[in-house]
């Protein structure tokens, strides 16, 4: 009994003393504890010799499905992965990629829907992580804090499933794939998720040193670990590269993101519409909107977009009240149903079934519908109807300065009308008669809220058509409303945005705002002396370039 004992206790100590070696054999050292974002950092050191090596670098605090701001985000999150936590930003540096993972060709894009098919789904070469079961015993102690199989399958993903990249690990996918994890030395494998890495190992004396650069938009003062085989020997902090939007989780300068706002608000003007679908594209293509860990990218984008057409409308509708171009018993039933469709319904199907790779894929199939109307626009017998729509328009505007000269705008200005019926009824306006029909325009109103508030955009887009080919309205009434169904989307897209956990970048959203504002009102200064045709075509260009870009259609694209 006392051998069997004694010979325990001797197996214990063995195992304390093979232990207490490994440790020993590993040394590193960083090339510095601070690094700025987006720049690289170089371990270097020594390990036995004869041994691989496997460098982890990752965040030092860990993420679970539980600390997910967005409530749609949290409950998908929950459902599959519980309350395991992994490092959000983590990477394997090794001379044995081929333990972790494979290099392979993958069906990519839209794999499933109506679009499944090509170009909108294409094959793309990828590092596929392997299963944890395929990866060898002895590997496994070697990655640092990742330990279970439930971790590495978080892992995976978050860095080959899309919502998994967009809402966790951040990083944008190697063209149209997977996100970076498992790397080595480039010269060794010469694969697009390897550039910029550099491994360097003499097995015979176990000298290493590895260059690689983390994420460049994680936030200023992360704490960053770093593992040597397995054995945590330092860490890093990152300092920021220039002006962090703390909620967007990017690095921008703000004057660019109020002068590229401050341009799409002079664009609006000449289109007349379109201004949050600029907007939206230049947040995801420019500024890079990211979001926080825990909310998809998308959840972000829109409510911070919806800053845009909340403030774009609010001179022109005090205008139109002041001078009482304002038909209120069409506009309030269509902002009464826009509202609900943006408040009830659109925010809340959009954070479940938008995330960011199906918001950009729609975004770019409207962004291509608005790219062949602009373009439309700019064709001559287009451009002959549309001056004498404005010619319309110019008449009317000379009677409201008239009745405003002679004391008659208010009398003329007054809604009137017989009797009331929530189906159809007889309008007198402005010495006109129209037909109003206020179930249809809050029907409208519901769908079209729904649309606008779901891709983050004020939805004029979809109003002026509605009002003037479908209900058949001029357009000096037609504008007013769309104004007031803009802001009532806008309203509505927000507040229920923010009720569920999806908060705007307020400094990006004031920065988006002040620009538009200002470029709403420089633009009408110097349209005129603009060359609208060729500005539209230009414009319509520029939209179906996002269109192919936002659907991957090109390979050079993704």
């Amino acid at each position: 009994m006392k051998k069997k004992i004694f010979g325990q206790v001797f197996m214990v100590l063995l195992m304390l003393v093979f232990a207490a070696s490994s440790t020993w054999a590993v040394e590193a050292t960083l090339t510095s504890d601070s690094v700025k974002a987006g720049k690289p950092i170089t371990v270097k050191g020594k390990i036995d010799p004869g041994q691989d090596i496997y460098i982890v670098v990752c965040t030092e605090q860990m993420f679970k499905p539980a600390d997910a701001p967005g409530a749609k985000e949290k409950s998908k999150l929950m459902k599959k992965f519980g309350d395991t936590a992994i490092p959000p930003t983590y990477y394997v540096i090794t001379n044995r990629p081929e333990d972790l993972a494979t290099p392979k060709s993958v069906a990519k894009g839209q794999t499933t829907g109506p679009f499944a098919f090509p170009p909108f789904k294409f094959m793309v070469r990828v590092n596929k992580i392997k299963q944890w079961g395929e990866i060898p015993e002895g590997v496994k102690s070697q990655l640092g804090p990742v330990n279970s199989e439930a971790q590495w399958k978080f892992l995976i993903f978050t860095h080959e499933k899309k919502f998994g990249i967009n809402t966790v690990s951040k990083e944008r996918p190697i063209g149209g794939g997977n996100a970076r994890m498992v790397m080595t030395d480039y010269e060794t494998q010469k694969e697009d998720w390897n550039k910029g890495v550099t491994l360097k190992l003499n097995k015979e004396t176990g000298a290493f040193e590895m260059t690689m650069t983390p994420y460049k938009n994680l936030a200023p003062h992360t704490k960053m670990a770093v593992y040597v085989n397995g054995q945590k020997t330092g860490g890093f902090t990152i300092i920021p590269s220039t002006f962090y939007f703390s909620t967007a989780c990017c690095y921008m300068n703000p004057l660019i993101v109020l002068l590229g706002a401050f341009i799409i608000g002079v664009l609006f003007v000449i289109m007349g519409a379109a201004g949050g679908l600029f907007t939206a594209a230049y947040q995801i293509t420019v500024i890079g909107t990211k979001g926080p860990i825990g909310i998809n990218a998308a959840n972000t984008i829109k409510p911070t977009n919806l800053f845009l057409t909340l403030c774009s409308p609010i001179t022109g509708l005090i205008s139109y009240f002041k001078s009482k171009r304002f038909a209120w018993p069409v506009a309030i039933f269509f902002a009464i149903g826009i509202l609900i469709g943006a408040f009830f319904i659109g925010p809340t199907f959009s954070a479940k079934y938008l995330p960011l790779k199906a918001y950009k894929f729609y975004l770019g199939i409207i962004c291509l519908l608005i790219g062949f109307k602009l373009f439309h626009e700019s064709l001559p017998s287009t451009i002959e109807k549309k001056k004498a729509l404005k010619a319309i328009v110019q008449k009317f505007n000379k009677a409201v300065e008239e009745a405003k000269r002679t004391g008659k705008a208010a009398e003329l200005g007054k809604v009137e009308f017989d009797k009331f019926n929530i189906i159809k009824f007889d309008m007198r306006f402005w010495g006109e008669t129209f037909v109003a029909r206020p179930l249809t325009m809050l029907i409208g109103g519901i769908i079209m809220g729904m649309i606008a508030s779901s891709f983050g955009v004020g939805g004029g887009f979809m109003f002026m058509p509605f009002m003037t080919t479908f209900m058949g309205y001029p357009m000096y009434l037609a504008v007013p409303i769309a104004l007031a169904g803009t802001f009532a989307t806008s309203c509505g897209g927000i507040a229920k945005y923010i009720l569920m956990g999806y908060q705007p970048d307020w400094i990006m959203a004031a920065c988006i705002a002040g620009g538009a504002i200002g470029g709403g009102m420089v633009g009408p200064r110097i349209q005129k002396k603009l060359p609208e045709i060729f500005l539209k075509r230009m414009l319509a260009l520029a939209l179906i370039i996002v269109f192919m870009k936002y659907t991957k259609l090109l390979p050079f694209m993704r």
